[in-house]
C-alpha cells in the first residue's frame, strides 16, 4: 500500500507595498467595519480597538477625541469608495484640514516610516491622516480597485483585496459561502419549476 503526501504551501502574495501600508489600510476598514456595525461607540472602545492594532497614542482617548474620529469616518470611507481624481481631491481635503506635516520617524523597533502628524497631536486628526496618507500611495500606485466591499448583498464591509490578480470579492469566507449557496439554491428552485 503507497502512501501519498499532499503538502500544501502556503502562498505569501508580494505585493509593492510597506507593510505599514497594509497594516494601516487594513486598521482602518476595521475601525469603519466596526463603527457601521456599532460595535466602537465610545472612547474605550477607540481605546481598544487602537491597542488591538497597536496605533499609537490612544491609551488618554476621551470621549471628545472618539467623537471626533467617528466624525473623520465618513470621509474615510468615501476616499475608500471613491474615483482616484475625486479620492485625491479628499486625501489633500484631510491633509489641509488636519494641517498634516508629514516626517520620517523611527521608534519602537520600527525603521524609518512617515507619520502625517507630530506626536500629541490628536487621536482622531492621526486616524483620519493615516488611512489619508495609505490611500494617497494606492492612488499614486493607480491601484485603488484593492480597496473594496464585500460582494455578499447583505453586507458592505470594507476589506482590502490583497489577492495578487485582484480578484478577492468577499469580506470573509462567511459572506462567500452564504452568496454560495444562496445561488445554488436559487438555481435548484429554478430546475424543480421546470
Amino acid at each position: 500500500m503507497a502512501l501519498t503526501v499532499v503538502i500544501v504551501a502556503e502562498v505569501t502574495v508580494s505585493l509593492p507595498y510597506p507593510r505599514e501600508l497594509i497594516r494601516s489600510l487594513e486598521f482602518i476598514a476595521d475601525v469603519c467595519n466596526r463603527r457601521r456595525a456599532g460595535e466602537l461607540d465610545s472612547a474605550a472602545s477607540l481605546r481598544a480597538i487602537c491597542a488591538e492594532w497597536g496605533f499609537p497614542g490612544a491609551s488618554s482617548a476621551t470621549r471628545a477625541d472618539a467623537e471626533a474620529t467617528w466624525a473623520h469616518l465618513p470621509a474615510v470611507e468615501r476616499m475608500w469608495d471613491g474615483e482616484r481624481d475625486a479620492v485625491a481631491g479628499l486625501v489633500n481635503r484631510v491633509f489641509d484640514e488636519t494641517g498634516a506635516r508629514p516626517h520620517l520617524v523611527r521608534h519602537d523597533g520600527s525603521d524609518w516610516h512617515l507619520h502625517g502628524l507630530p506626536a500629541g497631536s490628536p487621536i482622531a486628526d492621526r486616524i483620519a491622516v493615516d488611512a489619508a496618507m495609505a490611500i494617497a500611495d494606492l492612488v499614486r500606485a493607480d491601484d485603488l480597485e484593492r480597496c473594496r466591499r464585500c460582494a455578499d448583498s447583505r453586507c458592505d464591509r470594507m476589506h482590502l483585496d490583497l489577492s495578487r490578480n485582484r480578484s478577492r470579492r468577499f469580506c470573509s469566507t462567511t459572506c462567500q459561502s452564504r452568496t454560495n449557496v444562496a445561488a445554488f439554491r436559487s438555481r435548484h428552485a429554478a430546475d424543480v419549476r421546470t
